[in-house]
C-alpha cells in the first residue's frame, strides 16, 4: 500500500544501501526508496514498533510487549512471521541497530550502549557513554547515534532545548571518532553515505542533510 511520507509520524530508521526502513509508530514498518520517492508500508505490527533494522532474512524490530514492555523481535519474511523474541536488557530500548552482525542497543538515561548477540539475546558487552546517546544506526562499516546534551536542566528543558550531535562511534575503544553538531532536535537518523536521514520531534515526515556539507 502507498503512503503519503509527509503524514507518517517516524520512531525509528534505517539505510540498507537502497531503500530507508522507518518505523512508522502503529503502523508499523515503511519502505521509502529515495531514488523514486515511493513509500510503501511493508509490515503491519499488532504492537507499536519504535525502531526497525533491516538483515538478510527478514527485520529486527524494537517493539512494545514483553516483561518490561520493551522487546527485540526477529520478523521473518520467509516465514512471515516472529522467529526470535528477547527482553531488552535492564530496561533499555532507545533504538536498535544491526552492526557487526550484532544488535546494538542504547539505555539513553542511563549513558549505557548494550551490544546483544543476536542468535541468542545475550549481553555481550556493555559501554558506558560520555552523554546520553539514543537512535543508533549503522551503514556498512560505520555506527552512528544522536548524542543528546539535555543542557543544566535535564530532562526539565525539554526536547527542544537539548542540543544535538550526530556521533560515529568506535565500540573497540568505545569512543566517539567523529561529532557533528546540527541544529534541529532528531528524533532518530540514518546515515546512507552521502546523507543523514532524520525525523525530529513533534513532526511528520522525514529529512535529510549532506554529511560533509563543505
Amino acid at each position: 500500500m502507498t503512503l503519503a511520507l509527509a503524514d507518517i509520524s517516524v520512531a525509528g530508521m534505517s539505510h540498507d544501501g537502497t531503500l530507508l526502513w522507518l518505523a512508522a509508530s502503529e503502523r508499523g514498518v515503511v519502505a521509502y526508496d529515495p531514488a523514486s520517492g515511493a513509500t510503501e508500508a511493508r509490515l503491519a505490527y499488532p504492537h507499536e514498533v519504535w525502531d526497525v533494522a533491516p538483515a538478510e532474512e527478514g527485520l529486527w524490530l524494537l517493539t512494545a510487549g514483553g516483561r518490561l514492555d520493551r522487546q527485540i523481535v526477529f520478523w521473518s519474511f520467509a516465514e512471515n512471521r516472529e522467529t526470535r523474541t528477547y527482553g531488552c536488557p535492564d530496561g533499555a530500548g532507545a533504538g536498535l541497530a544491526l552492526y557487526d552482525a550484532k544488535l546494538w542497543l542504547p539505555h539513553r538515561h542511563n549513558r549505557k550502549l548494550f551490544c546483544l548477540d543476536p542468535k541468542t539475546g545475550k549481553t555481550n558487552w556493555v559501554m558506558r557513554t560520555e552523554r546520553e546517546v539514543f537512535s543508533p544506526a549503522a551503514y556498512k562499516n560505520e555506527l552512528w547515534f544522536i548524542e543528546a546534551d539535555p543542557g543544566p536542566l535535564g530532562h526539565w528543558s525539554g526536547a527542544e532545548q537539548a542540543k544535538y550531535f550526530l556521533c560515529r562511534y568506535d565500540p573497540a575503544r568505545e569512543r566517539v571518532l567523529e561529532r557533528i553538531a546540527v541544529p534541529f532536535a532528531p528524533r532518530c537518523m540514518a546515515p546512507d553515505g552521502a546523507r543523514f536521514w532524520y525525523a525530529e520531534f513533534s513532526r511528520t515526515g522525514i529529512a535529510s542533510t549532506k554529511k560533509n556539507p563543505g
